[in-house]
C-alpha cells in the first residue's frame, strides 16, 4: 500500500510538472511588436543614461564654481580681517 502511495505521488509531481511547464512555456514565441517595443525601451534607456551623464556633468561644473567662490570669498575675508588689523 506505501508503495502505491509513493508511486501515485510521483506520478502526480510529473503531471504537475509537465502540464505546468506546457502551459507556461509554449506561448508561440516573440513577434515583431514585441521586438520592437525592447529595441524602442534599449533606445530610451540608452538616451536617459546619456541624458544622466550630462546632468552629472554639469553638477560637477557647479560644485567646481561653488567651491572657487567659496575660496574667493575666503580670500576677500582674510583680506578684510588684515585691513581691519592693520587699520584700527
Amino acid at each position: 500500500m506505501a508503495k502505491m502511495k509513493n508511486l501515485f505521488f510521483i506520478l502526480l509531481t510529473v503531471v504537475a510538472l509537465t502540464g505546468s511547464t506546457f502551459l507556461v512555456g509554449c506561448g508561440g514565441g516573440v513577434d515583431e511588436e514585441q521586438i520592437q517595443m525592447l529595441n524602442d525601451l534599449i533606445a530610451e534607456v540608452d538616451a536617459m543614461t546619456a541624458q544622466l551623464n550630462s546632468c552629472n556633468d554639469q553638477k560637477a561644473d557647479l560644485q567646481k564654481q561653488i567651491a572657487d567662490s567659496e575660496a574667493q570669498i575666503q580670500e576677500w575675508q582674510n583680506m578684510a580681517k588684515a585691513v581691519n588689523k592693520n587699520c584700527p
